[in-house]
Formats: structure tokens, sequence, C-alpha cells
């Protein structure tokens, strides 16, 4: 993994439902010694306005109704900058880097695991990682001696076969 995801995932509270949006505003170093960075919030945002503090909420100029400026884009950051700028569009981006929940529902079609996939919802309920294909495989009742073949995004199509199930079943 990326060390820059794994960070964020490391970063992501062991709460039922928390996504990147309880992502910590703070700067981190990196497993590999690189440091990841503090998103800078930079423009007023006329949708949602200021947070509680009165703190700008903007991360580009297109948050106040402009042509979206290159020169916002930040990189590195632990809360990834693409997830604000375009949120006001796509709810918020619920359930990216999600985790799940013990009782919970959970997409048993995944593809491919990835925090920022179209899944959303595939980290650990407790552990900070995502879900394997085995736990995924035992949620669709495929027996522990069933064996899948390729790599893991290979494996992750080939159990993804049935509707959604209870994460409590594995």
């Amino acid at each position: 993994m990326n060390p820059l995801v794994a960070a964020r995932m490391r970063h992501i509270p062991v709460l039922p439902g928390a996504d990147w949006r309880y992502l910590p505003n703070i700067e981190v170093r990196l497993s590999d010694g690189a440091w990841a960075k503090k998103l800078k919030y930079t423009h007023h945002d006329k949708r949602n306005g200021r947070d509680p503090n009165g703190s700008l909420r903007g991360v580009c100029s297109c948050a106040e109704s402009k042509s979206c400026d290159p020169a916002d884009k930040q990189f590195g950051t632990l809360i990834p900058w693409c997830l604000p700028h375009t949120g006001n569009r796509h709810n918020h981006w619920a359930g990216l880097y999600g985790r799940l929940e013990w009782d919970g529902f959970f997409s048993t079609t995944v593809t491919n695991p990835e925090p920022m996939g179209k899944q959303g919802r595939v980290l650990h309920p407790e552990q900070h990682r995502v879900v394997s294909v085995r736990e995924c495989a035992r949620s669709q009742g495929f027996p522990d001696t069933f064996r899948f073949f390729g790599n893991v995004l290979d494996k992750h199509r080939q159990v993804s076969s049935q509707p959604q199930t209870k994460l409590s079943t594995y």
C-alpha cells in the first residue's frame, strides 16, 4: 500500500461509520520518511459557509463560484484534496476511506478494494487495512477451503457475485 494511503487508514478512527471526513488535518510522518502535509483551506465556500470557528472551508477558487485554478491543487496531504474540492457535487464523498461496522451491511461486490474506490467502505472495522479476499469470501458463504486464483484483484472479482450480506457472518 502507498505510504500516504496507509497513513490515511491509520488515522480513520475505529468508529462505526467513520470515513475520510474524520481525518485530522495534521502533518504526519509517513512510513517512507516523507511527510504528509496539512490541507490548506484557502477560499470561502459559498455553499457551506465557514466552519463554526469562522475558518474557511474551500480548497479551490471554484468554491467561490469561479473557475477552478490548477494552482490551488494540493498534493501529499493527509486529507485528500480532491474530496473537499468536489464534495459538494458528490454527497461529500460519504463512505470513502470508510470503516465497516461489525453488525452493519457492506457491499460484498468488492471488485477493487481501494479506499477511494467506488465501493467506498472497505476498511476493516478494527484494523487499519482493507478487508481481505478471504473476509469477503466468508461473507458470501465460501468455505475457507475454497481456493481463488490470480492476483488480489482477480480474486476479489471471483468472490463478487452475490448481493449484500451482514459482515458479522464471517
